[in-house]
């Protein structure tokens, strides 16, 4: 099977999945617990900060302290598990390519193999950090050039001029900082823009990473990375094409994820609710969040056991030991 045969690969896929029992409930333990830990967290931080808001006065301090340290951390908390559930969850699929039976104990795989997935994951955020910081240095450049840093020029070339060798420092004061903040919000598509253009092409040649440092922790992070390199090389076009066949499941994705703020879209297109704010945001956080649930359920496993079934495809196979005929009578 062949990675620029798309069809083939996703019907291997629908196949595997035919012969894995129970994975639909692997999808749904997955989504449906991620989704309750989210509204677990939301509801937490909306009652601690309940609880800062009526701490008042010196003798609270310290409670207001330990209850803001909490409203901080339990986000990331939330936000670190879910990653690690989201790496389980490939091992999940990439079991289910292979046609294992998968229980879902299978989800905690991310965290019995914390350390490499931990350090896998920084490699590949410094070189995204170090595109970011290019794209914004090289964005900035060409936004002083362009006529769209008319405005900015105008507030800060004053400035600039006023400046004297002795008092290099640019103080701005509160107005003058928000309107040059404004001046450069048409830099932003500029960066964005760059950011894709370095960064694709290098999400892409890392793609396979985690499933390969799934498929054998031992070898570790940057050899996981050396490995999705080499099967990546002269593929990624081929594993976008796959990525666009799923189009309606990423724009589904995107469609729930924008009902979460509809307590805050629909008011500004006239809509009016005979009910609280409150309400208003939780009820439809709920609701995205059980139609993400329902969502992951039905296709979450087509999707992502189909991008297993390419790792397989790359992946390099083990070569077998021949014995030659001879010597079996030679033995």
């Amino acid at each position: 099977m062949d990675i620029k045969n798309r069809r083939a690969i996703q019907n291997t896929a629908a196949e595997a999945l035919a012969c894995v029992s129970d994975s639909r409930t692997v999808a749904l333990i997955y989504g449906g617990g991620t989704a309750l830990l989210a509204l677990l967290c939301t509801i937490v931080t909306y009652v601690v900060g309940i609880q800062i808001r009526g701490t008042g006065g010196l003798g609270n301090m310290g409670l207001r302290s330990v209850l803001s340290t909490v409203q901080f951390v339990l986000p990331l908390a939330q936000s670190l598990i879910v990653v690690f559930l989201g790496f389980g969850y490939q091992s999940a699929a990439l079991r289910m390519a292979r046609r294992v039976n998968c229980r879902p104990d299978v989800l905690l795989d991310g965290f019995r193999r914390f350390g490499p997935l931990v350090r896998l994951s920084i490699a590949q955020s410094i070189i995204y950090m170090a595109i970011a910081f290019l794209a914004l240095y090289v964005g900035a450049q060409v936004f002083v050039m362009t006529p769209l840093a008319k405005d900015f020029l105008e507030i800060m070339m004053p400035l600039i001029s006023s400046a004297t060798v002795l008092t290099d420092e640019i103080v701005l004061d509160e107005a003058t900082l928000l309107a040059a903040t404004e001046a450069m919000l048409p830099m932003i598509p500029i960066v964005l823009i760059l950011f894709l253009i370095a960064a694709l092409p290098i999400a892409y040649q890392y793609r396979m990473s985690t499933f390969a440092l799934l498929d054998d922790p031992g070898r570790g992070a940057f050899a996981a990375m050396r490995e999705s390199r080499s099967m990546m090389k002269g593929n990624r076009v081929d594993l976008f094409k796959i990525d666009v066949s799923f189009w309606w499941f990423y724009l589904t994705e995107l469609v729930i994820g924008l009902i979460a703020y509809a307590d805050v879209l629909l008011p500004r297109l006239g809509v009016s609710f005979p009910w609280s704010d409150t309400v208003s945001y939780f009820l439809f956080y709920v609701v995205s969040l059980a139609l993400q649930t329902g969502l992951y359920y039905l296709f979450l496993n087509r999707v992502h056991v189909t991008y297993a079934a390419a790792y397989e495809t790359l992946r390099a196979k083990p070569e077998q030991t021949r014995v030659p005929l001879g010597n079996i009578f030679n033995l």
